[in-house]
């Protein structure tokens, strides 16, 4: 069981572009994909995709040890979602800023 409440599906961008190698522009931190999900943490900016199309986007609220399940933070202001791993969801990372010296 998944629960997005009526989260609107919107086309994934190309991911060549945005690629760890070919940042969509200069300094661009490219999204990184996280199969497994117990190397999430909280307050992790991610996207997920299911079947190639945005679902949600946002920041992890909450997630279980075991990886089998996190709660987001919705972007849009449609507050929480929870995801299940079981559901076939993809999610990419951003990766967190570096502090600078």
């Amino acid at each position: 069981m998944t629960i997005v409440s009526n989260a609107p599906v919107v086309k994934a961008p190309p991911r060549a572009s945005n690629s760890p190698r070919h940042p969509a522009r200069p300094g661009a931190r490219a999204l990184e994909p996280m199969p497994n999900w117990t190397k999430l943490s909280r307050k992790d900016d991610v996207e997920i995709y299911r079947g190639g199309e945005l679902v949600a986007s946002g920041r992890v609220d909450m997630l279980a040890l075991d990886g089998s399940v996190f709660w987001v933070v919705r972007n849009d202001g449609q507050g929480r979602a929870m995801f299940l791993h079981s559901d076939g969801f993809t999610v990419l990372r951003l990766p967190r800023a570096r502090p600078v010296d």
